[in-house]
């Protein structure tokens, strides 16, 4: 087989990689390991994104439909909960690939679990029909039609007297055990479906990422490229899977639309465990040395005293930046979708927006850029024109603070009787997507680099917890202040916010600069 036929693009970046280890030729100039955790990452998000798609719709929908029928606090507070740890554990998961599994036996037991996870999220609709069919009885139907909410735990009176008065109707002397097995079990079942998905994924969050760019040695300018596609292939995944699970759910019930996103986390895994040895080599293997196509070089020298210090902080001020950013990104799934569905005309002819929308603009100026983005860092490498990653992160944050300056226009407006005009918010999402991708991009090369050595996935899974993690909760008591100072003073408020950390970016380059180079590590 003439090998140069399938190598892609041929030039001295591809051959290096190559030389250096890469399992087969690359694709389109990148290893086809990267290419296969890219794919991999797109069937896991699609997954995890429909699967949250629906959370809420599910806990507050009609018990007889197949919902749980949680009052709107309730279902919030635990999606929230559950948000939250996907974003608080990868840290912990993170050390374990790191120092005791593997990073390849990490997403091996990571994806087995979610995939457990996802297929239990259907179990309050099979699990009652099973024991149904066991105790030739309609359980799943008695269940639906109890007038109670299902998936409580402890012991509620009213629930109760439900499951006592419909199991007598089922069966005399069985009948009450019956129906509070099914209960059980349904509630039992959906918790352990989220157990699952938050321990699957604290293994996968931040090892996917490392796996992606270990298959380039470090100082490979693709690097930044592969992650725009990784980037990418996350966006896609979110879009596609809303729309799939979305239809599933709606027509079918509540368990398909579980199904589906379970029936990606099962291509994920699928492909994973079949290509992944041929495709990825020995990188992320336990022992590997180097864990990377430059494995074969001789091993590191250790640290300097006082290097991962610095590193650390380095990261640290860095992850500081970036929430400040998240906190401004955050906006558009809160405040800025409450404003938009009551201050903005969405009438197109006679067609009304749905607010939805918006946020998929911000998907979709991602996928439309991530290529463009990936192509623009090799250019400017191969002319030697380095942008860093603060610079970077100073164009995201006076995006930010753009895009809320606008939201803040659109609020004086309103607030003279006007709506405000429909481009407003389309621009201020468009705004947000190109500075989320110019800064995540370059975001997942620079933590891989950064990280102390033998601690690259626990690092990115404490960056996850303290930019998106803590930027999510900081949108959130900013979403407060629209009741208290009102929609125009808040985008006001979050744009200066947005202004002050692109100007502390900017103010603090000079120092990170040199703290990078005394910490050995490039930005």
């Amino acid at each position: 087989m003439n090998t140069q036929a399938v190598r892609g693009p041929s030039n001295p970046l591809s051959a290096q990689a190559a030389g250096a280890g890469d399992p087969l030729p690359g694709w389109l100039g990148y290893p086809r390991g990267a290419w296969l955790i890219i794919g991999i990452e797109f069937w896991e998000r699609f997954s995890f994104y429909g699967m949250l798609a629906i959370l809420a719709l599910f806990l507050t929908g009609d018990v007889a439909q197949g919902g749980f029928g949680w009052s709107s606090t309730q279902a919030l507070t635990l999606v929230g909960a559950y948000s939250g740890a996907m974003y608080a554990f990868p840290a912990f998961g993170g050390y374990l690939a790191d120092r005791v599994l593997g990073r390849r036996r990490a997403v091996t037991l990571g994806a087995s679990v979610m995939l457990i996870g996802q297929m239990l999220t259907a179990s309050p609709g099979y699990l009652p029909t099973l024991l149904g069919i066991w105790h030739h009885a309609p359980l799943a139907e008695a269940l639906r039609s109890l007038g109670v909410p299902l998936g409580q735990i402890g012991d509620r009176p009213d629930i109760s007297a439900a499951i006592a008065q419909h199991g007598a109707s089922l069966d005399r002397l069985h009948g009450i055990g019956w129906l509070r097995e099914a209960y059980t079990a349904s509630t039992l079942g959906f918790y352990a479906a989220l157990f699952f998905l938050i321990v699957g994924n604290a293994l996968m969050k931040s090892t996917l990422v490392v796996l992606c760019g270990e298959t380039f040695r470090p100082d490979d300018p693709r690097r930044d490229g592969a992650f725009a596609y990784y980037y990418l292939g996350i966006s896609v995944g979110a879009m596609a899977s809303g729309f799939l699970v979305g239809v599933a759910s709606e027509h079918y019930g509540w368990p398909y639309g579980f199904g589906v996103a379970a029936v990606g986390m099962a291509i994920s895994l699928s492909l994973y465990l079949l290509l992944g040895p041929r495709w990825l080599g020995g990188i992320g293997a336990k022992g590997a040395v180097g864990n990377s196509p430059g494995a074969s070089a001789p091993r590191a020298p250790p640290s300097p005293p006082g290097e991962n210090a610095r590193r650390i902080a380095m990261v640290l001020v860095l992850a500081a930046l970036l929430c400040v950013f998240s906190t401004g990104w955050f906006q558009m799934f809160g405040s800025w979708s409450l404003f938009i569905e009551r201050s903005v005309d969405r009438s197109l002819g006679g067609f009304v927006v749905p607010v939805a929308w918006f946020s998929s603009i911000n998907s979709a100026v991602v996928i439309l850029l991530a290529p463009a983005i990936a192509a623009l860092w090799i250019r400017l490498s191969a002319r030697n024109i380095q942008i860093d990653i603060v610079q970077k992160y100073f164009f995201a944050l006076a995006n930010a603070a753009l895009g809320n300056g606008l939201m803040y226009i659109a609020g004086l407006l309103s607030a003279h009787g006007a709506a405000a005009p429909l481009w407003m918010p389309i621009l201020g999402v468009a705004l947000l997507g190109l500075g989320e991708i110019v800064a995540w991009t370059s975001t997942y090369g620079f933590v891989s680099r950064a990280a102390p050595a033998g601690y690259a996935s626990v690092t990115m899974g404490a960056w996850y917890l303290l930019t998106l993690g803590v930027g999510g909760y900081l949108s959130g008591v900013t979403g407060k202040w629209v009741d208290s100072i009102g929609y125009t003073s808040t985008f006001a408020s979050i744009a200066g916010v947005m202004a002050g950390g692109a100007a502390a970016a900017l103010a603090l380059r000079p120092a990170l600069v040199r703290l990078a180079a005394r910490g050995n590590v490039s930005l």
